[in-house]
């Protein structure tokens, strides 16, 4: 009787200390720098996953480095972040010159498209060859699909057409003005101009490349070193599983709330009718491909660069991608 009485006794005294004793702290979430873009999907998606908690879920804390393309890049490159979003055309002519970077996490499609004026007759891009067309410069990923969309049809992006290279608020004064019949332009600019009434798409780049090649084509991912990949494959995943929680968000179209009130500062997006439409785009925008068909789609456009001249020729494009 005793022993049962001293054994109750011990058991109510452990559990007792059980509920009394300080919980060991929550590990703090692994600060984290990326080199991405303030404004456009780039900035709203590293917003998102930070006001969501999505980051802190995957125990890092995302360090949002405000940067261009070109600055992104070359941060990485130098080692002042450990991530950036980045082109794959710009992972490409890194590696050739020495640093060897990888895309481990997919972000946005292009979202670019040739955009003509509402009244015209053009009904194809070969419709317009011999005309003006505004283009972004040689060096852009925008450019680069162009020409793999025109080397699709038959033509020559540099060659066929009377291109006019200008930034992105320069083209949409061109096409404007009237001094091009068309332009190629990204999102959100497509919306807005196709929301005048005044312009309409003529060819989605998204779905002109998926249809030949089996996927859109990737305008940016997340890209670290090779090495890091190698040395860090634990931070690489809670990055990447941070960003997938964030675009499957999206696609579900669970970031209505948070969208709505950060139109305007990632998108420039004001009125009614354009905030609708651009959720609706954005939703659409955001990649959620991954895995071997993806990458050998995305291997098919580069190497259709590399054969325009666009891009050098460096080793197996597979090593590009961290599966």
């Amino acid at each position: 009787m005793k022993i049962k009485i001293f054994l109750l006794l011990g058991m109510i005294f452990l559990c007792a200390t059980m509920l009394t004793s300080p919980r060991a702290p929550a590990a703090e979430p692994q600060p984290v720098s990326i080199a991405t873009i303030a404004a456009g999907q780039s900035g709203y998606i590293a917003a998102l996953i930070e006001d969501k908690g999505i980051a802190a879920k995957h125990g890092i804390k995302i360090n949002n480095q405000m940067m261009g393309f070109t600055e992104g890049a070359n941060a990485l490159k130098l080692g002042r972040t450990q991530f950036s979003t980045m082109q794959p055309t710009t992972a490409v002519n890194l590696w050739k010159s020495g640093t060897h970077v990888q895309l481990f996490a997919p972000q946005i499609w292009s979202g670019n498209a040739f955009v003509v004026r509402k009244t015209s007759s053009y009904k194809s891009l070969g419709d317009l060859k011999g005309k003006k067309i505004g283009n972004f410069s040689r060096v852009t990923g925008a450019f680069f699909f162009s020409a793999v969309i025109a080397k699709q049809q038959g033509l020559d992006i540099e060659k066929d057409f009377q291109a006019i290279p200008a930034e992105t608020g320069a083209l949409i004064a061109l096409l404007e003005r009237g001094e091009v019949e068309a332009i190629n332009m990204f999102e959100p600019h497509v919306t807005k101009l196709v929301l005048t009434g005044r312009y309409r798409v003529l060819i989605d780049f998204d779905e002109a490349l998926n249809a030949i090649f089996g996927a859109p084509p990737l305008k940016t991912g997340i890209a670290t070193l090779k090495e890091t990949a190698d040395k860090r494959p634990d931070l690489v995943k809670a990055v990447r599983g941070a960003y997938a929680d964030g675009v499957k968000l999206i696609k579900a179209g669970q970031d209505k709330d948070f969208f709505k009130a950060r139109a305007k500062e990632f998108f420039n997006l004001v009125t009614p009718e354009e905030i609708t439409t651009g959720l609706k785009q954005s939703q659409a925008n955001f990649a959620d491909q991954w895995g071997p068909s993806f990458f050998q789609a995305q291997n098919k456009i580069l190497q259709q660069g590399i054969t325009l001249g666009l891009l050098p020729q460096v080793g197996n494009l597979n090593e590009l991608w961290v599966p």
